[in-house]
Formats: C-alpha cells, sequence, structure tokens
C-alpha cells in the first residue's frame, strides 16, 4: 500500500506581479513562519537575528562546529535563515562525481599529487572536458569552484570552471582563475511544495553538515544538460524549486537578486539560458512574463504553462475518481479503466499499474475482503493517480501538507494554512470574513464528459448522473484533516502495515477521493450535488498577480519546448501542454514565432537512450539563434531562427521523425494530422473533455441558459426532450459554461453583455 505523503514528496507581463491585489498582506512576512534548512546543505546553523522565539533554534556549537539539539543551549532563534557564504573547490571523476578539494575554511594549499590521491581514493581520476569559446583555452580538467549562501532566505550557488593552480592554492572568495566563456545557466527546479521552508539544495550530497561529493546528476552544480563542463556558469537556488514552493512571486524576485549577485562577482553575461523541467519548466515562462531582463533564451523540459491553472483540472481528478468508484460501482463502463479518459481526458490504461496503481488495488483487494469497500479493485490506472494523486488535498486542504523541516518550528505552525493558495496568499488575497486565503477554484456551469456524450461514447443518462452526482470542493474553513491513504491512525504518515487493520477495524476511514472535504448529493444525485463557486476576488486577482502566464510577455525570447513523450506511462507531465502553451501566446501574443516545439520518443517505460543529445541539441540550436539576434539586433526573434528551430519530433533513438511548419497539425485543431501529431498519442483534460479551450486557462466560465445552449447547438445533431432539458437546468442551475467567451475576470478580452 502506498505511503501517501512520501509518494507526494517524489511528485509535482501582460500584467505586472506587482499589481497583484494582497490586501493588508505585507511582503516582508510572506511565507512566515519559515523553516530553515542551510544547517542540512553545508552552511552550518543559520544566525541568529531574535531571541524571541521566531523562527528555528540556534544551538551552541563546540569547538570543532558540532552540536547536539537535544542538550545545547539554544543561543537564539532565526527567522530569516541567513548565514554565511561558504565555498567549495570539486574536482569531478571520470565516475561522473564531483569531490571536495577544499571545503569552506580550508585555504591550506595542497599538492596536484594530493589532488590525484584523494580521487584515486574513490577508485577515480580527475576527468578532463573540452571547453567552448574560452579564449587559449580548450580541454582542461574539471575543476569547480562552488560558492553556495543565503539571498533572500533562499539558498543560492554559483559554479564555475578553474584552473587547477586555483584549486590547489586559490583565494575561494575571489574570482580569479575562472575558465568561463561569459555564458550563464540558470537552473531551475520542478516539484510540488506548498512553501514555508528554505528549501533542499539539489548537488546529490547526504543531506547533513559537511557534503563531501555530489552525485553524477548534480543538477544544481553542473545543469542538466551539464553545461559547467563547457565553461558556462551556473546559477541555482532553492527558491526557484518548485518541490518546496510555488510562490512564483517570491521565486522571481529571487532569481533576479541572485543574477545580480552571479553580476557583481564575474560580470556582466553575454546572454542568460533557462533550463530545468516540470515546475522549472513553468518557471521560465512565468519569469520570462514578470521579469523580462532575466532571461535572453529558454528551454523549458516537460513543461506547463503555468502551475496555478493545471489545479483547475487537476481538482477534477478526485471527484470523478470518487463518482466512478462509488456512484457508479456497479457500472461496468467504468471497471474498464480505459474509459476513464472519457470523464477526465488525462490519459487511462486497463491493465496498467504504476506505483499507485499497483500500491492502491493491493489495498483495495485486502478492504474488499472485509467488506470496507463496495467497488472492484482497480483493473488499470490513470493519469490524475500516477500523476496527480493527493495534490488536491496538498493544494487545497489547509489541514494537509508538510515541507522540509516544519518541526523545527513547533508550535509557530498552529493555525497556519497549509495550501498553496496561502503559500502564494499574496497573489489570491485573504478573505477578510474567513481569513482564509482566496482560492480561485471552480466548476459551476462545468458540463463533464460533454465531448464524449456529443462523439456517441457516452449515454445521456451517465452524462446526467455523472453531472448531477459529481459535487464540488467544500470552502477552505469546512474542510477537515485527511483519512487514509493520507494519513494514518496516528495522524502521521500511512504505513500500510499499521493502518490497513485500523481501517478494517473502524479506526481509520478510506478515503482515497477527499470524499469527506466534497460536497456530494445526500440523495443519490435526485437533489443535484452543489458545485463549487470560485472566489471572483482571486480570480481577478491571480490573473494579474504574474502567476497566470497569460501569453504576451513584454519581451519576446527564443524558447524551445523541449519534451520526451510520457503518455504512456501516465506520467503527470502530460503532452498536450505544450499546445497549451502555443495557444496562449497565439491567441495573445498573435503567434508563437519564437517557440518550437520539439518532442522525443520513449520506450514502453518512460526512457529514450537519446535524452540527455535531446537536451544538447536544444541547447545548441538556441544558442545559434541567440547569435543570430546579436548579430542583427533589428530581427524578430521569429525571423531570427535557425532552419532547425521549427517544430520537430524525434525518434527514441534521436533521428528526426519530421520537422518544418505543419507538423503538428490536427494535435487540436481541424486540420489533418502533421506528421509529428500522427506519431504520438495526445489526450486532453477534463475541462477540455466538457469543452473548454486547450489553453486551459479559464478558472471560471461565462455560463449561457440550458435553455440558450440547446438553442445554439452546444449538444449537437441530440436535441435533449423537456424532460432532459428540466433534468439539466436542474443540475445547472445558474447555466452550462459557454466557452467561445473569455472566463469571468481574465483581464485579457473584454465580454460586453456575456451572461
Amino acid at each position: 500500500m502506498v505511503a501517501a505523503l512520501a509518494l507526494l514528496a517524489a511528485l509535482v507581463p501582460a500584467m505586472n506581479a506587482a499589481e497583484a491585489a494582497s490586501d493588508d498582506e505585507l511582503p516582508a512576512d510572506r511565507q512566515f513562519p519559515f523553516a530553515c534548512t542551510v544547517m542540512d546543505h553545508g552552511l552550518g546553523q543559520p544566525i541568529v537575528d531574535n531571541q524571541e522565539g521566531l523562527g528555528v533554534p540556534v544551538y551552541e556549537e563546540a569547538e570543532d562546529g558540532s552540536f547536539d539539539p537535544g542538550s545545547s543551549p539554544v543561543v537564539g532563534y532565526s527567522r530569516d535563515c541567513l548565514a554565511d557564504t561558504r565555498y567549495w573547490y570539486y574536482a569531478f571523476g571520470t565516475d561522473g562525481r564531483g569531490y571536495v578539494v577544499r571545503g569552506p575554511g580550508n585555504t591550506d594549499p595542497i599538492s596536484s599529487a594530493d589532488l590525484d590521491g584523494l580521487l584515486a581514493d574513490q577508485g577515480t581520476e580527475l576527468a578532463t572536458t573540452e571547453v567552448v569559446d574560452v579564449d587559449g583555452v580548450s580541454e582542461v580538467p574539471y575543476l569547480v569552484r562552488h560558492e553556495r549562501g543565503v539571498i533572500n532566505r533562499f539558498i543560492y550557488s554559483i559554479s564555475v570552471l578553474v584552473d587547477e593552480e586555483e584549486v590547489l592554492s586559490g583565494d575561494p572568495s575571489a574570482t580569479d582563475g575562472a575558465i568561463w566563456n561569459e555564458r550563464l545557466v540558470y537552473q531551475f527546479q520542478g516539484g510540488v511544495g506548498i512553501g514555508h521552508s528554505q528549501g533542499r539544495f539539489d548537488d546529490g550530497a547526504d543531506r547533513g553538515p559537511e557534503p563531501d561529493r555530489t552525485n553524477v546528476r548534480a543538477r544544481a552544480i553542473k545543469g542538466e544538460p551539464d553545461r559547467l563542463s563547457k565553461g558556462y556558469a551556473v546559477i541555482y537556488s532553492t527558491a526557484t524549486r518548485t518541490g518546496d514552493h510555488y510562490n512564483l512571486l517570491v521565486g522571481g524576485d529571487t532569481a533576479v537578486q541572485v543574477k545580480d549577485h552571479f553580476v557583481d562577482r564575474y560580470g556582466e553575461p553575454r546572454y542568460t539560458v533557462g533550463i530545468g523541467g516540470s515546475g522549472g519548466g513553468i518557471q521560465q515562462y512565468v519569469y520570462n512574463q514578470n521579469h523580462p531582463d532575466l532571461l535572453d533564451a529558454a528551454i523549458p523540459q516537460r513543461s506547463y504553462p503555468d502551475m496555478t491553472t493545471q489545479t483547475i483540472h487537476v481538482g477534477d481528478c478526485a471527484l470523478l475518481d470518487r463518482y466512478m468508484d462509488v456512484d457508479a460501482a456497479t457500472d461496468e463502463l467504468w471497471h474498464d479503466w480505459d474509459n476513464r479518459k472519457l470523464l477526465q481526458g488525462l490519459n487511462s490504461i486497463d491493465g496498467f499499474f504504476g506505483s499507485i496503481g499497483r500500491n492502491l488495488r493491493g489495498a483495495q483487494e485486502v478492504l474488499a475482503n472485509f467488506d470496507v469497500i463496495q467497488h472492484p479493485p482497480q483493473s488499470g490506472s490513470s493519469e490524475c493517480l500516477e500523476g496527480w494523486f493527493g495534490l488536491s488535498p496538498l493544494a487545497l486542504n489547509p489541514n494537509f501538507g508538510s515541507e522540509s523541516n516544519w518541526e523545527l518550528l513547533g508550535d509557530q505552525f498552529d493555525g497556519v494554512e497549509r495550501t498553496h493558495w496561502d503559500d502564494a496568499r499574496e497573489a489570491y488575497g485573504t478573505d477578510p470574513d474567513t481569513g482564509f486565503a482566496r482560492v480561485p477554484w471552480d466548476n459551476v456551469g462545468v458540463q463533464y464528459g460533454l465531448g464524449a456524450l456529443l462523439r456517441g461514447e457516452l449515454d445521456i443518462e451517465r452524462f446526467l448522473d455523472v453531472n448531477a452526482r459529481v459535487g464540488g470542493w467544500k470552502e477552505s474553513p469546512e474542510m477537515v484533516q485527511e483519512a487514509a491513504p493520507f494519513i494514518g491512525v496516528t495522524g502521521g504518515s500511512f504505513s500500510p502495515d499499521r493502518d490497513i487493520p485500523a481501517v478494517i477495524g473502524g479506526a481509520l476511514d478510506w478515503d482515497p477521493w477527499s470524499a469527506r472535504n466534497a460536497n456530494l448529493s445526500a440523495d443519490g444525485g435526485e437533489t443535484p450535488a452543489p458545485r463549487r463557486e470560485g472566489d471572483l476576488t482571486a480570480i481577478e486577482n491571480v490573473y494579474r498577480s504574474g502567476l497566470v502566464t497569460l501569453g504576451a510577455p513584454e519581451r519576446e525570447i527564443p524558447i524551445i519546448e523541449a519534451r520526451d513523450h510520457l503518455e504512456h506511462v501516465l506520467d503527470m507531465h502530460n503532452a498536450h501542454q505544450s499546445f497549451a502553451v502555443a495557444e496562449r501566446f497565439e491567441r495573445h501574443q498573435g503567434h508563437r514565432d519564437n517557440l518550437a516545439i520539439w518532442w522525443l520518443e520513449t520506450d514502453e517505460g518512460g526512457d529514450s537512450p537519446a535524452l540527455t543529445a535531446f537536451y544538447e541539441q536544444a541547447f545548441d540550436t538556441i544558442e545559434r539563434w541567440i547569435t543570430n539576434l546579436e548579430q542583427d539586433p533589428d530581427l524578430a526573434v521569429g525571423d531570427a531562427r535557425p532552419s532547425d528551430a521549427t517544430d520537430t519530433c524525434f525518434a527514441i533513438d534521436g533521428s528526426v521523425i519530421a520537422a518544418g511548419d505543419g507538423v503538428w497539425d490536427g494535435a487540436f485543431d481541424a486540420d489533418p494530422a502533421g506528421a509529428c501529431s500522427a506519431s504520438f498519442d495526445i489526450f486532453t483534460t477534463s475541462r477540455m473533455e466538457a469543452g473548454g479551450p486547450v489553453s486551459g486557462d479559464v478558472y471560471k466560465c461565462r455560463t449561457m441558459p440550458v435553455a440558450t445552449a440547446i438553442d445554439e447547438g452546444i449538444y449537437g445533431e441530440w436535441t435533449p426532450d423537456a424532460d432532459v432539458q428540466t433534468r439539466l437546468e436542474a443540475i445547472f442551475p445558474e447555466g452550462v459554461c459557454d466557452y467561445e467567451l473569455a472566463g469571468v475576470g481574465d483581464p485579457r478580452v473584454e465580454v460586453p453583455g456575456a451572461v
């Protein structure tokens, strides 16, 4: 069975950010209380900044710097988690790992023999690397100066190649000996987190006070792909790792400060390229919009347009799963998991089991034997489960969720709302009546399964039933703590050996759908379940805040959207997101000439031996694109494209399947399928299946009366009779979505006279 919190941890301007309505929230208080993590990542304890008990305790240290939280006296507290800057020299071995040659405070010179001996003791030898465009230098030892400290409360780093003399005897706080080609990489990182933590630094070292080596990946130091080895400088910050928080207003501010610090140390780079996947890709879109001078080009990998609009359809997943599992438990249509995509849009596969589906099925088999559940154990799985399971409560439920080192804050965390909305409260706003962060999530008027109805894949009885019974999420003050398999009987993480018996014995509820936090029908849908009305102020605020990628940034930059195709393994990085970005650009920028969509085929396990080369090729191509712009600054970004900076799809071995205009035709338009569209499976979302746009940026639809919808042909060739119309009007008393109109609160389009 799944240990849900551990699995969750493994998961996922047209308007200026300063214009967001933030009610009375002070920027200085963003994300407080705040848990320090500097002591876990080589920076020692944080600096004492108060004696009032705010933040984490700081302990008296012995002469060797050690301390024991259980017995050492507390000398003060740190609210802001500042720490002194420290420096490391790394030697990267032929095994791919970086080994600390001289660490913080070590100014004693060493010899070349000492360096070779250190690596030999690890069973490796010093690697060499070929650098690009560094005067008088071609092949050099892979030696690195790494600076790490705190900027804007988050851990940052700067990594550059240096010569051997610098590593052996140089001053680490200086910038001498750098082997730098005057190009800068900002490595962004993904994941899904809800803040109040300084975050995790991704050097691959074991968590502890003195890292002595990296792992092979070490993307915070090398970048991904590794451009450090080619002479680029690489910067990174835990503020720009979304696995720890998704407040991209804080993240963007910090990214600017980190780059400014780099410029102060090393000088202005020739250009800066953003790289990073998932949430790391999202940040590139959002920060290009909000901070147009930060990046000169972007390579978002496995990306989405933004995070906040993903909550729109992801919030439907558990509601629809509960309907199919519980309300329609005897309906064999939903026993075949291939059919779940009729409602959810995201891919679902009968007979496929990822880790979530496999563990849930194991629990279901036991619980069914004891009549705890009435539905059959699942026979397959879906992206809603494998990719997004538990992320609705993580985003929505103020009682659920945790992040790194929260336990150090003790009772300071009492009463803190544990949601994404609260983490970015200055974007969404605060409800003055409840004190909770405002929530934009809404499903009023959404006709789940409309597309399947129009295609003849869902009959009218099922269409009416799901829409009458699906319900919506409760308001934040009404939500309660989750149950199994999200938490265990002790209130902590779920443990199958302990907690499955507790479920069987009635001491713990089984609720993988978070049904306790949904508004449902009390009479089987005869009285339709109420939908959730989004907070209109939250919707207006978030559009203007900078969290939504609106599609018309002040500055156009070259972008290659690099995606390895993962639909067949039900990975959360669903492929249609490439077209969600493209649609926003085309609709609001008027074109997407600065965006190339690149996809790579993967094997049955979701892997490709060409993935690293795929990313390297994207990087090399985008650099030639930048060079063309440098040579002729008057060129439009689209006109400066190299010939290969075009829409392209690649086979699993990295060879080109097709490239050029039209290869993605038919993906989400009426044109015949292009060569790339025809080569890959592409799925939708629950809101697209309900008639919504591929752009996925409608929080709350504008509605029209059911009678108007019938007159306008929204139900295609089928015309509801009087009884069905009456039932639809009971299910949708406020009308049904009119997705031909812009969403409520969208500042990009005026909709005069909309209902």
